[in-house]
């Protein structure tokens, strides 16, 4: 039984004393991710009609980044253009 769209979601938990995180996902392509990788243990799998459809896993929580959204460049043609040519500058002085 597929679960809709909305159904799929990833829940991560930890807390401040613990070392390990624990993750739920009724996500696919997430459960397939992180199968892939030996630093998540599976703890547990959901199942309905005998098809996995969620999966608990366990992991260091070091593993967890957070990280910030990119800045946009908001530079002019005539900074790009200075930009590339003191990259160029510096490349063929190596």
């Amino acid at each position: 039984m597929r679960l809709t769209l909305e159904e799929q979601e990833t829940v991560i938990t930890y807390d401040r004393a613990g070392d390990t995180m624990n993750i739920y996902t009724a996500d696919p392509y997430m459960i397939a991710r992180l199968r892939k990788q030996e630093a998540y243990e599976v703890v547990r799998e959901h199942r309905q009609g005998g098809e996995v459809v969620a999966v608990d896993f366990r992991a260091d929580k070091k593993l967890l980044t957070l990280r910030n959204k990119r800045p946009v460049s908001n530079m002019t043609e005539e900074q790009k253009a200075a930009a590339s040519a003191r990259l160029k500058e510096y490349r063929e002085s190596k």
